[in-house]
């Protein structure tokens, strides 16, 4: 009867041959994923030595792939370029930022490892440490570490992802901060009185602060889109009166090498947004809008009629604002629109002013927690008087 064929991932007989004195060699042969027979051998100080350590090595091995990019010798320095290289379709400023994350945090620290190296044991500790210091920082390393990761279990290295059950950072339901009336019409008086104060040397600063206040409150926008809208995007003659995001500003830095430039494309590569204006982004928009403008020239303009930054922006705000309004920055009004929407309109709602894929998006990071619950008084009469 003919010996039985191996299947693709079985070994044969484990045999085992005094090759030295004191030094003893297994060999066997394994059958790998592509169909190829393949001899083994593993070394050891006695015969069950060189045996365990063949059978280690066999319940770890992994097959070798034909052209294969990465194997079970690829150090983490060199999977990460080849990693990002697959990512084709990333921004510009992401790339510079998983970049940055990398030569910060991953490069000296773990570039030496081999993909087999880093269990989820050593990179909780180590993302665990960024943390400490930089949650923000933790979370975007572990996207990095997850999608090197992926590569390798695409490629057959790992048979699971090992960054994937590491804890995450920032996940927590939400813990977002609205503005209560009172607080925003503070905010307001601040912004138009550091606006309006009294002019010293040279440029001063602030001076479209006020209108980019009232039109981040009226969107609930991110501060960037917000920045990026030119006045064909602006319909204020319409019934009712609209604006469109379609694009974002790239500040400077974002991206090595370049200056503050408008990103044709919105976060994500969103769908151009639109919202229906209230009565106080008319009034901003009305403010800014020049004679004639050109339907391209920025809305939010310098006074050389360019773009403007949000680092400037932010910086006039918080030179604006009384010391118990310090926590309040431009991205305030976003959770600010959405809570204000959801307490009226609903969640779903807010989902939709804010154009979020997912209504989990909102409730998670955008939506201030309700503490109260609601009237359930006639529900509950009813349960207990059993009607």
């Amino acid at each position: 009867m003919p010996r039985q064929r191996m299947t693709p991932g079985e070994w044969g007989k484990i045999s085992v041959k005094e090759t030295a004195p004191g030094q003893f060699t297994a060999y066997t042969y394994v059958r790998d994923e592509d169909g190829q027979r393949r001899k083994l051998e593993r070394v050891g100080t006695s015969a069950e030595d060189a045996r365990r350590n063949m059978l280690r090595h066999l319940k770890t091995r992994t097959s070798p792939l034909a052209d294969a990019v990465i194997t079970d010798r690829t150090t983490l320095a060199e999977l990460f370029p080849i990693w990002l290289a697959t990512k084709a379709k990333l921004k510009p400023q992401s790339r510079e930022l998983y970049e940055q994350s990398w030569t910060r945090h991953g490069r000296k620290q773990l570039g030496a490892l081999r993909v087999r190296e880093l269990p989820t044991s050593r990179a909780e500790r180590h993302l665990g440490k960024i943390a400490a210091r930089s949650e923000s920082n933790a979370k975007t390393f572990r996207v990095v570490l997850i999608g090197m990761f992926a590569l390798a279990v695409r490629y057959d290295v790992l048979p699971v992802n090992p960054i994937r059950e590491t804890s995450r950072t920032g996940g927590k339901q939400s813990g977002a901060r609205a503005l209560t009336p009172d607080e925003f019409a503070k905010v307001r008086e601040a912004v138009h009185a550091y606006r309006d104060r009294e002019k010293g040397f040279g440029p001063r600063p602030g001076r479209n602060l006020p209108e980019f206040v009232d039109v981040l409150v009226s969107t609930g926008w991110r501060p960037n889109e917000v920045l990026s809208l030119r006045w064909c995007e602006v319909n204020l003659k319409a019934d009712p009166p609209t604006v469109t995001t379609t694009g974002t500003m790239i500040d400077h830095g974002k991206v090595k090498g370049q200056a503050l430039h408008r990103q044709d494309a919105r976060k994500g590569d969103a769908p151009d947004h639109t919202v229906i204006l209230p009565k106080l982004a008319m009034q901003a928009l009305n403010a800014l809008r020049p004679k004639d403008p050109d339907p391209d020239s920025p809305v939010f303009a310098n006074r050389n009629g360019e773009w403007m930054s949000l680092a400037n922006m932010r910086r006039s705000l918080r030179a604006a604002l009384p010391e118990d309004l310090k926590w309040v920055t431009p991205r305030s009004f976003r959770p600010t629109v959405a809570t204000v929407v959801r307490d009226d309109l609903g969640p779903a709602q807010a989902q939709a002013q804010l154009s979020h894929a997912k209504l989990d998006t909102t409730e998670r990071h955008y939506l201030e927690r309700r503490t109260v619950g609601p009237d359930a008084r006639k529900a509950l009469d009813k349960f207990t008087e059993g009607k």
